[in-house]
């Protein structure tokens, strides 16, 4: 990459500290049109950004999702995010992923409970096979976290939710995806509904 950006005069910056440009929406982005050629390198990169995060990068995955919603009209600004991201992780490029199988240690009082549950799921419990094996090994604990930036986009008001799992302090599942409806909280319907196809 950085060889075809030579050829235009251009090189990845050396001081980049964040993902993506400091209070940039791309949604609000006015730059000129990209050319067809042009948007075919940014669709390129993007698919190659999605590569990174499946390798482990997950810190950039709202970014890209958000950039994402442009592959079809990206504008010159976006290029530049996209160059940005790269940047980014060109100065980091020794991060690593580790997988972490050590039960986490945090106060689960700080959560809320919700106190509708047992009303609706009262006679609920895990069904467990009577002729199941002994269980070998530590045990594991799984966690979902769940949150979206209510109202991120400044054009359409959706929000962009995003989910994590863990498997004890093992990043195992992680996805992001802008909200297909305007919600009237940060935790609606369609993030429900991801929470509960990825537990299917």
């Amino acid at each position: 990459m950085e060889h075809e950006l030579s050829k235009i005069g251009k090189a990845l910056s050396n001081t980049i500290s964040m993902p993506i440009s400091n209070g940039y929406h791309p949604e609000l982005d006015v730059s000129p049109l990209l050319s067809p050629e042009q948007a075919n390198y940014f669709q390129n990169l993007v698919g190659m950004l999605r590569w990174i995060i499946e390798l482990g990068r997950l810190y950039i995955h709202v970014h890209i999702s958000m950039l994402s919603t442009f592959l079809a009209s990206p504008c010159k600004g976006h290029l530049n995010e996209v160059l940005h991201i790269f940047a980014y992780l060109k100065r980091y490029k020794k991060s690593t992923m580790v997988f972490d199988d050590t039960l986490p240690n945090f106060d689960e009082s700080i959560f809320q409970k919700n106190t509708d549950w047992p009303n609706f799921y009262h006679d609920a419990a895990e069904k467990i096979p009577p002729n199941a094996p002994e269980p070998r090994g530590h045990p594991v604990n799984m966690y979902c976290f769940c949150d979206s930036d209510h109202a991120g986009d400044r054009v359409t008001r959706r929000s962009q939710s995003g989910i994590i799992l863990f498997l004890n302090r093992a990043q195992i599942i992680w996805f992001s995806k802008k909200q297909n409806t305007v919600e009237t909280s940060t935790l609606e319907q369609n993030l429900w509904h991801y929470v509960l196809q990825w537990s299917s």
